[in-house]
């Protein structure tokens, strides 16, 4: 599937096209929730990333990391690693919005840059670390990057 890129990379663009789609659930919801439903833009970014997060589940540890899903031990690990970047999100909506007045907008498009950043790092080298059973695939077989 991913021939064209070195293989090093291709758990990072898994990773990528992953959290693009939770990210793209996350910048709809917010958006939704303050321009349409009223809610204020801490509250929306806090929903909203809740909302976000089994889609992010999902897609990371089947497509990205390809590890079984459903161990008790991941589960824990992602959920606090979530709970993590629902703090992280949270801090800085409120220090974009309420703090520094800038527009919601600044909040959000900031959260979209540092939590996949900061996520990725936390997956590679905890949540999904490479001791976890692999699923079986040609490609999962040669990217263990």
């Amino acid at each position: 599937m991913l021939r064209w890129l070195p293989p090093g990379l291709h758990r990072v663009f898994r990773f990528g096209l992953a959290g693009a789609a939770s990210t793209l659930v996350y910048f709809v919801l917010v958006n939704a929730l303050v321009l349409v439903v009223g809610i204020s833009p801490v509250a929306a970014s806090v929903m909203s990333y809740l909302g976000s997060l089994f889609l992010s589940y999902t897609l990371q540890s089947r497509f990205a990391f390809r590890v079984k899903s459903g161990s008790r031990s991941q589960i824990a690990r992602f959920t606090l690693t979530s709970l993590c970047g629902l703090c992280m999100s949270f801090a800085i909506m409120i220090l974009a919005n309420d703090v520094l007045k800038a527009p919601y907008i600044v909040g959000a498009l900031a959260i979209c840059v540092l939590i996949p950043t900061v996520n990725y790092l936390i997956f590679r080298m905890w949540v999904f670390r490479p001791d976890h059973d692999l699923i079986s695939t040609p490609e999962s077989r040669t990217d263990r990057t």
